[in-house]
Protein backbone atom coordinates (compact mmCIF):
# COMPACT_ATOMS: atom_id res chain seq x y z
CA UNK A 1 0.00 0.00 0.00
CA UNK A 2 0.76 3.50 -0.75
CA UNK A 3 1.51 6.22 2.41
CA UNK A 4 0.88 10.06 2.81
CA UNK A 5 0.96 12.91 4.55
CA UNK A 6 -1.18 15.42 4.93
CA UNK A 7 -1.26 18.64 7.15
CA UNK A 8 -3.66 21.22 7.99
CA UNK A 9 -2.10 23.80 10.51
CA UNK A 10 0.28 26.85 10.90
CA UNK A 11 2.42 26.98 7.87
CA UNK A 12 5.55 25.07 8.24
CA UNK A 13 8.22 23.71 5.46
CA UNK A 14 7.36 20.95 3.55
CA UNK A 15 10.69 19.46 4.17
CA UNK A 16 9.51 19.84 8.24
CA UNK A 17 6.93 16.77 7.31
CA UNK A 18 8.74 15.31 3.93
CA UNK A 19 12.22 14.84 3.90
CA UNK A 20 13.93 15.93 6.96
CA UNK A 21 13.02 13.95 9.88
CA UNK A 22 14.56 10.72 10.83
CA UNK A 23 10.69 9.38 10.55
CA UNK A 24 9.59 11.68 7.58
CA UNK A 25 7.67 10.06 4.70
CA UNK A 26 10.70 9.81 2.32
CA UNK A 27 12.49 7.82 5.12
CA UNK A 28 9.01 5.86 5.51
CA UNK A 29 9.18 5.31 1.71
CA UNK A 30 13.12 3.54 1.68
CA UNK A 31 13.00 1.33 4.73
CA UNK A 32 9.25 0.82 6.36
CA UNK A 33 9.54 -1.09 9.49
CA UNK A 34 5.72 -1.69 9.53
CA UNK A 35 4.14 -2.55 6.53
CA UNK A 36 3.88 -5.51 3.93
CA UNK A 37 6.11 -4.50 1.45
CA UNK A 38 9.51 -2.09 2.89
CA UNK A 39 9.93 0.17 -0.03
CA UNK A 40 6.91 2.47 -1.57
CA UNK A 41 9.35 3.39 -4.82
CA UNK A 42 6.73 3.27 -7.78
CA UNK A 43 6.34 7.48 -7.45
CA UNK A 44 5.07 9.83 -5.60
CA UNK A 45 3.14 13.00 -5.32
CA UNK A 46 3.08 16.81 -3.68
CA UNK A 47 -0.12 19.09 -3.86
CA UNK A 48 0.50 22.33 -1.77
CA UNK A 49 -1.67 25.50 -1.37
CA UNK A 50 -0.21 29.01 -1.40
CA UNK A 51 -1.26 31.97 -2.56
CA UNK A 52 -3.48 31.03 -5.27
CA UNK A 53 -6.58 29.11 -5.02
CA UNK A 54 -5.89 26.10 -7.07
CA UNK A 55 -2.74 23.98 -5.54
CA UNK A 56 0.34 23.05 -7.10
CA UNK A 57 1.11 19.88 -7.79
CA UNK A 58 4.55 17.81 -8.41
CA UNK A 59 4.47 14.01 -9.45
CA UNK A 60 7.23 11.59 -10.71
CA UNK A 61 7.11 8.18 -11.16
CA UNK A 62 10.48 7.93 -10.07
CA UNK A 63 11.57 6.85 -5.88
CA UNK A 64 10.60 9.60 -3.76
CA UNK A 65 14.32 9.17 -1.87
CA UNK A 66 15.99 9.11 -5.48
CA UNK A 67 15.09 12.95 -6.88
CA UNK A 68 16.83 15.62 -5.97
CA UNK A 69 14.11 18.25 -7.28
CA UNK A 70 11.65 16.98 -4.92
CA UNK A 71 14.47 17.47 -1.58
CA UNK A 72 14.80 21.34 -3.15
CA UNK A 73 10.83 21.70 -3.83
CA UNK A 74 9.96 20.88 0.17
CA UNK A 75 13.42 22.78 1.09
CA UNK A 76 11.83 26.34 -0.09
CA UNK A 77 7.71 25.99 -0.10
CA UNK A 78 6.10 27.07 3.11
CA UNK A 79 2.15 25.64 3.25
CA UNK A 80 -0.41 25.24 5.76
CA UNK A 81 -1.86 23.09 3.28
CA UNK A 82 -0.52 19.77 1.91
CA UNK A 83 -0.52 16.03 0.90
CA UNK A 84 2.02 14.07 -0.14
CA UNK A 85 2.10 10.49 -1.25
CA UNK A 86 5.01 7.74 -1.81
CA UNK A 87 3.45 4.85 -4.17
CA UNK A 88 3.81 1.03 -3.69
CA UNK A 89 1.88 -0.23 -6.52
CA UNK A 90 -0.44 -3.00 -6.17
CA UNK A 91 -0.50 -4.08 -9.81
CA UNK A 92 -1.12 -0.90 -12.11
CA UNK A 93 0.94 0.99 -14.25
CA UNK A 94 3.67 2.89 -12.92
CA UNK A 95 2.90 6.07 -14.56
CA UNK A 96 2.56 10.03 -13.43
CA UNK A 97 -1.29 9.64 -13.95
CA UNK A 98 -1.21 6.86 -11.11
CA UNK A 99 0.76 9.03 -8.89
CA UNK A 100 -0.95 10.78 -5.83
CA UNK A 101 -2.72 13.66 -5.40
CA UNK A 102 -4.92 14.22 -7.73
CA UNK A 103 -6.17 18.03 -8.39
CA UNK A 104 -9.47 19.30 -10.11
CA UNK A 105 -10.00 23.08 -10.02
CA UNK A 106 -9.08 23.47 -6.19
CA UNK A 107 -9.26 20.61 -5.07
CA UNK A 108 -6.47 18.37 -3.84
CA UNK A 109 -7.54 14.23 -2.60
CA UNK A 110 -5.92 11.01 -2.15
CA UNK A 111 -7.00 7.51 -2.22
CA UNK A 112 -5.80 4.13 -1.19
CA UNK A 113 -6.26 0.35 -1.66
CA UNK A 114 -8.47 -1.35 -3.89
CA UNK A 115 -12.30 -1.11 -4.46
CA UNK A 116 -13.49 -5.10 -3.66
CA UNK A 117 -15.86 -6.19 -7.08
CA UNK A 118 -15.15 -3.08 -9.28
CA UNK A 119 -16.09 -4.71 -11.76
CA UNK A 120 -19.73 -5.24 -11.07
CA UNK A 121 -20.29 -1.27 -10.02
CA UNK A 122 -17.73 0.03 -13.03
CA UNK A 123 -20.31 0.80 -15.53
CA UNK A 124 -22.90 2.59 -13.36
CA UNK A 125 -19.95 4.42 -11.87
CA UNK A 126 -18.98 5.76 -14.82
CA UNK A 127 -22.38 6.52 -16.12
CA UNK A 128 -22.93 8.59 -13.12
CA UNK A 129 -20.07 11.21 -14.55
CA UNK A 130 -20.44 14.17 -16.44
CA UNK A 131 -18.33 14.68 -19.67
CA UNK A 132 -17.35 17.40 -17.61
CA UNK A 133 -16.46 16.12 -14.49
CA UNK A 134 -14.94 13.10 -15.92
CA UNK A 135 -12.63 15.27 -18.49
CA UNK A 136 -11.35 17.69 -15.94
CA UNK A 137 -10.07 15.92 -13.03
CA UNK A 138 -6.06 14.94 -13.68
CA UNK A 139 -6.98 11.79 -12.26
CA UNK A 140 -6.93 7.98 -14.07
CA UNK A 141 -10.21 7.38 -15.76
CA UNK A 142 -12.20 4.93 -14.04
CA UNK A 143 -10.69 1.73 -15.48
CA UNK A 144 -7.39 2.36 -13.47
CA UNK A 145 -9.10 3.16 -10.33
CA UNK A 146 -8.99 -0.25 -9.01
CA UNK A 147 -5.67 -1.10 -10.19
CA UNK A 148 -3.68 1.53 -7.76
Amino acid sequence: MCRWAAYLGEAVFLEDIITAPCHSLIAQSHCAQEAKSPTNGDGFGLAWYGDRPEPGLYRDILPAWSDPNLKSLCRQIKSGLFLAHVRASTGGATSRMNCHPFISGRWSFMRNGQIGGFEKIRRALENSLSTKSSTSAKAPPIPNCSSY
